[in-house]
């Protein structure tokens, strides 16, 4: 089997062979989500960016939330998370997580309470 550019080459020439005269225009391409960059942060400072935690049941009553997620570890008394992991929890007890709207800022009062206590910075669009 040949690689996708000549199977998806070949189905075309299949389709046109079929369909003389017939032109099937592509819809226009949608533009690509734009995110802006973060600001960045010196990497002595301990930092972190939102992104909202959903679920597969997502509704009206989700109990969905923008949390704070880790740019690098954290180690401190008894609290240790890697980066990507939220403050609240590690990123392994989340069923996904995903950059939310640039302008949102954290629901989740344990990722809010404990970026306080640990002066922990929160990294937005710059």
């Amino acid at each position: 089997m040949g690689s996708f550019q000549e199977m998806f080459d070949k189905m075309v020439a299949d389709h046109e062979a079929r369909n003389p005269g017939q032109s099937e225009a592509l819809p226009p391409a949608a533009p690509a989500p734009h995110f802006r960059e973060l600001a960045p942060v010196d990497s002595g400072v301990a930092s972190a960016h939102v992104q909202y935690a959903f679920n597969p049941y997502q509704g009206a009553s989700s109990n969905g939330a923008y949390h704070l997620i880790l740019d690098q570890p954290l180690h401190a008394a008894r609290l240790h998370r890697n980066a990507g992991d939220a403050l609240c929890k590690p990123r392994s007890k989340f069923w996904g997580l995903e950059r939310g709207n640039d302008r949102q800022t954290a629901t989740c009062s344990v990722c809010l309470e404990r970026a306080a206590r640990y002066s922990i910075a929160v990294r937005t669009p710059a």
